[in-house]
């Protein structure tokens, strides 16, 4: 039964992501694959920006306005594209059905699939991590408030607003996906990063790889088996973190940055509709879902469109008749670079959350970038291989594409080698703060300049081969199917070869990953006994009464597992006075004093007991809500090992 929901919440996501998006990406001149690439970045921008939006015109969180900012914004862009058709290129001409891109794409979608699934196991199995409780937690506030705008999930730790901007695309997200398929908080947690992870990322890969280099057979399944053998993305972001929100951000980007190449007019292949302008709508419609995903992915964007632009900037110059038109270009780069700058500093999150500090020498932290062995220490031999290839043929092709994909890859490499190496902290931090200085953050954008660089190098070197004059007579000979079945074989086995573990470090990343997801006896966040007791927390406690508890060890999921209300749903939280006072004071609670004055003022009827270590190892001691056994203030009402459900009796007349 629990993998039947699973897949209607799966389902429901990739859904959503379609009804929503495949319109918007048809309307704005989108056709074939380029349309369906596109459309989950245009739904999360929809669903961002309702998400927004929905509060001021009074409307509760659900499907009903998100399709109805959908229509309006697909309307006006009708409106738009119609009053400007003459203005509007010709449809592309219908290409025929490209069987070997759809191969790509079901081969990255099933390697990918059969990993995220192993790493979480059961639909209900959740990320035993620090971050997980904001998130989980976040999910249930949007259901319960009905509002998921990015500028409210913040009041769920921070009630007076002082944390007035928190990115809620990806939580907002999951409750439609809770909504529309009747499943658990976890399951739907778990289908969308199924959906993210081996939908949506293969696809964006293989449209940026496609619209870079363009549309060979060896090209587009080269695309797709690096997309699925990398696991500093999007593996790495289910372990470490866990960094949800940023997985669904950095799946969205190579799409915005295919349409970015494509409304500067640096795309290969023959130009096709819609035209430039619209390709720069396709831009702005994929820019706030990476936004409100998660600020991260868009200084990704900002960083990776630098190599374009200069392209783009050097092209014109070459270009230009006159002096003036010169120094126009410059001065357009020279603003373009100052505005890029302030934005940089504009997204960096708040000093004492980007403190990590180097970890490495920069020696290593180059061969981390060559071998492709960022985080798992294992190599990735086969795709390393494949894009030093890549590196070779852009210098020795000398096209404008090939430039900007180099280009990528360096902006990259210097970013991850100063973030794990740089000793220069100021300089280290103006370039890499935008991610947290957090050297995980910057190894996840990797796989984003790699696949296109290391499929390019794959169709050079085998094009190169074919034409050798012995391995031209060889393949020459035979027939159509035979050469699609040797050509399919040579796929199972370069796919084999590309997860095994001495030449990957899928599995190392595999078993790493598994292990949050883990309930048993010792999890970090939620044992298994805590877990059995919140599944019966709705026999003892009403709906509506709160529930105290440290949210160091796992008491706070009583919200988002159990649907009860918590008086501290994340660690992070701001402490008001009566908070402090329960906190301090509530074993020692007697009616009529002040204790008990907090707890009707915050409706808490229970407190959660949870003994044992906390997620990240160490001491939040919290002198009210311990040594609850020998209180008075309190009655035992259920336990399960050392986990004790305790109802508060000290304030009763």
């Amino acid at each position: 039964m629990q993998w039947l929901t699973f897949t209607s919440a799966v389902a429901a996501t990739v859904l959503l992501l379609a009804v929503i998006g495949l319109p918007l990406a048809r309307i704005i001149g989108l056709r074939g694959y380029a349309m369906i690439a596109a459309s989950p970045a245009f739904a999360v921008t929809i669903v961002a920006i309702t998400a927004v939006a929905a509060p001021w015109i009074g409307l509760s969180w659900s499907v009903l306005p998100v399709i109805l900012v959908a229509v309006v914004v697909g309307l006006v862009l009708f409106l738009i594209r119609r009053a400007t058709r003459r203005a509007t290129p010709p449809p592309a001409p219908r290409r025929r059905f490209d069987g070997w891109l759809l191969f790509a794409f079901l081969v990255a979608a099933a390697l990918l699939a059969y990993r995220v699934v192993a790493v979480f196991g059961s639909p209900e199995n959740i990320s035993q991590t620090f971050d997980n409780i904001f998130h989980l937690n976040g999910v249930r506030f949007v259901l319960d408030t009905g509002n998921a705008s990015s500028l409210w999930l913040g009041r769920m730790t921070n009630p007076s607003g002082g944390l007035g901007f928190y990115p809620a695309a990806w939580h907002g997200l999951v409750a439609l996906i809770v909504q529309l398929s009747g499943a658990s908080i976890p399951a739907a947690i778990n289908a969308a990063t199924l959906v993210i992870s081996a939908v949506v990322w293969p696809l964006g890969a293989l449209l940026l790889t496609r619209t870079l280099f363009g549309r060979s057979p060896v090209l587009s399944v080269s695309a797709g088996l690096l997309a699925a053998s990398l696991p500093v993305f999007p593996i790495l972001l289910m372990d470490y973190g866990v960094l949800y929100p940023y997985q669904l951000g950095l799946a969205l980007l190579p799409v915005a940055l295919a349409a970015t190449l494509r409304a500067l007019g640096l795309a290969g292949g023959v130009a096709t509709a819609p035209g430039r302008v619209w390709w720069a709508v396709a831009v702005l419609g994929c820019l706030p879902g990476l936004a409100l995903a998660h600020p991260g992915s868009l200084v990704g964007w900002l960083a990776l469109t630098a190599p374009m632009v200069a392209v783009f900037g050097v092209l014109r110059l070459r270009g230009a008749r006159t002096v003036g038109r010169r120094w126009l270009i410059v001065g357009a780069f020279v603003a373009y670079l100052a505005v890029g700058a302030v934005l940089l500093d504009t997204l960096r999150p708040p000093a004492e959350a980007r403190g990590w500090p180097p970890q490495m020498g920069i020696l290593d932290a180059v061969i981390d970038v060559v071998t492709i062995s960022a985080w798992y220490e294992v190599s990735a031999v086969i795709a390393a291989a494949a894009v030093l290839a890549g590196v070779v043929w852009a210098f020795i092709a000398r096209s404008a594409r090939g430039y900007v994909a180099l280009g990528m890859y360096a902006v990259t490499a210097l970013l991850y080698v100063a973030v794990a190496a740089l000793p220069l902290l100021a300089l280290r931090d103006a370039l890499t703060g935008g991610w947290y200085n957090n050297l995980p953050r910057l190894a996840a954008v990797l796989p984003i300049v790699l696949v296109p660089l290391g499929a390019y190098g794959a169709a050079c070197t085998w094009s190169w081969l074919a034409r050798r004059s012995a391995v031209h007579r060889v393949t020459a000979r035979r027939p159509r199917w035979i050469a699609a079945t040797l050509a399919v074989v040579a796929t199972a086995l370069v796919a084999l070869g590309m997860q095994a573990p001495l030449l990957s470090p899928i599995p190392t990343a595999e078993r790493w990953a598994q292990s949050p997801f883990v309930l048993g006896p010792a999890s970090a966040l939620l044992t298994s006994d805590e877990a059995a007791l919140l599944s019966r927390l709705d026999e003892h406690v009403p709906e509506g009464v709160v529930v105290a508890g440290s949210p160091w060890t796992g008491a706070s999921l009583a919200y988002a597992l159990a649907d009860r209300p918590v008086l501290m749903p994340h660690t992070l939280m701001e402490i008001g006075d009566e908070l402090e006072t329960i906190n301090d004071g509530l074993a020692d609670a007697s009616a009529g004093d002040e204790v008990c004055d907090a707890l009707e003022d915050l409706g808490v009827g229970f407190v959660l007991d949870f003994a044992g270590r906390e997620v990240h190892p160490g001491e939040h001691p919290l002198p009210g809500l311990q040594g609850l056994a020998d209180s008075d203030a309190v009655r035992l009402v259920d336990e399960q090992g050392d986990a004790r459900l305790y109802e508060i009796v000290a304030c009763a007349p």
